[in-house]
């Protein structure tokens, strides 16, 4: 297991929006897509169903950021730990 930080951005936040585009702009995009085309925040970042949660997902040690978040439905939640992704509930 790993400890969970004190502090971490909320996804969907203007500052996780301004950290993801750095760290990985093309997913920063499409998630902004997917907010636009149903008009919430409070959905799933990767297909836009809910209801969604929001997930801590540890880095490792060479990534710049000691963790990030996502949120997840439970289908995308599952797929994503069958691909062997370690996420902690926030």
């Amino acid at each position: 297991m790993f400890d969970m930080p004190d502090i971490y951005l909320v996804p969907h936040s203007r500052e996780w929006f301004m950290a993801l585009e750095q760290f990985d702009p093309r997913q920063a995009s499409h998630t902004k897509q997917i907010l636009e085309e149903t008009g919430r925040e409070d959905v799933c970042g990767v297909c836009g169903d809910e209801p969604a949660s929001d997930f801590l997902i540890p880095a490792d040690g060479a990534q710049p950021f000691s963790a990030m978040t996502i949120r997840l439905c439970d289908d995308c939640k599952k797929i994503r730990r069958q691909q062997g992704q370690f996420l902690a509930r926030l």
